[in-house]
């Protein structure tokens, strides 16, 4: 894929994200909603599934961000004449 090509999908990859990890923050706050459960382990363990997966999303979104800035400088040193 060239560079230009990425430049356009990035954006795109990071609403993506933006948008799960939304869905998983209002999942995660659905727990805090309701009644105790009827085994607290299994709440427990699902509401860290989540906030693994929030923290997830969160790390896949600084990485596309750094993925975009690193393109954004090869082109503008390539533009000048580097490698």
């Amino acid at each position: 894929m060239d560079l230009f090509t990425r430049l356009e999908r990035i954006p795109q990859e990071i609403s993506q994200v933006e948008e799960e990890k939304l869905q998983c923050e209002q999942r995660l706050g659905l727990f805090w909603e309701h009644p105790p459960a009827l085994d607290p382990e299994a709440v427990g363990r699902a509401m860290q599934l989540i906030r693994d997966r929030i923290r997830g999303l969160e790390d896949r979104k600084r990485a596309l961000l750094q993925e975009q800035q690193d393109l954004i400088v090869r082109e503008a040193f390539s533009s000048r004449g580097g490698n």
